[in-house]
């Protein structure tokens, strides 16, 4: 299917403006649309070949950025000293910014405005979990190797009508079994339709293909585990999308 890429800008309630990037499958009419938040680099090839792929499929597929136009950093540690701000601050600072990207995906006409999910990769797995905390309405989201604490000094509310569905890597030291314990618990007490996966030796950023040349400890590709969870993405989307 022919794909059509258009570069975006857009803004959040604070006026800061953010460059994202859009997947239109051809002869598109009110389709499904899928929203998806990078790892902690921001935008890379990798999200946009996601995108690519979405739409490919039939979705309409919207890479969001969530550090501002620009603001592309290059060094690990530069990644790190960008998105630890958000994370410290997530309802005041990352809140505004995610739903920015989903209240720009709503304004094209291609986009079924019911028909709406998320997926995210490390950080952007905690950015599409925050939007299912705050009942954004979407229809299923999808973490990948992300980040499972709740947000801090919030009500566990019940989460309405949106699917969970999280990939994590079995090995992975960096989300430790108190996260794990404890996301299973908040959502029981949220009442979620979710699904958890552990993946068997899989580490952390184990959907990323250049995951090994970071050279950090802990992190590293494995192709098992990024296969059968993009297949149980796609196999969610075919259940919830109507």
């Amino acid at each position: 299917m022919a794909v059509t890429t258009k570069v975006i800008d857009y803004k959040d309630s604070e006026g800061t403006t953010f460059e994202g990037v859009v997947y239109i499958p051809e002869n598109a009419k009110n389709v499904p649309a899928v929203l998806v938040f990078p790892a902690f680099r921001g935008i890379t090839e990798f999200e946009k070949d996601k995108g690519h792929q979405l739409a490919e499929l039939g979705y309409f597929a919207f890479v969001a950025d969530v550090y501002g136009k620009g603001v592309r950093p290059t060094e690990r540690a530069e990644a790190f000293a960008t998105m630890s701000p958000l994370v410290s601050n997530r309802v005041d600072k990352l809140k505004p910014r995610l739903f920015a990207a989903l209240d720009s995906l709503k304004t094209f006409s291609e986009v079924n405005q019911s028909n709406i999910a998320a997926i995210g990769y490390c950080f952007g797995g905690l950015c599409v979990l925050d939007l299912a905390r705050y009942n954004a309405g979407l229809k299923a989201v999808v973490s990948f190797h992300g980040t499972l604490k709740p947000i801090p000094d919030s009500p566990l509310d019940k989460i309405n009508g949106t699917s969970v569905q999280v990939h994590h890597g079995d090995a992975d030291f960096h989300i430790g079994k108190d996260q794990v314990d404890g996301f299973h618990e908040e959502m029981r007490t949220r009442d979620v339709d979710f699904v958890f996966v552990s993946h068997a030796k899989a580490v952390h950023a184990f959907t990323e293909p250049e995951a090994d040349s970071f050279n950090a400890p802990g992190v590293g590709y494995n192709e098992k585990a990024a296969k059968r969870s993009w297949k149980a993405t796609l196999g969610l989307f075919r259940e919830v999308f109507v």
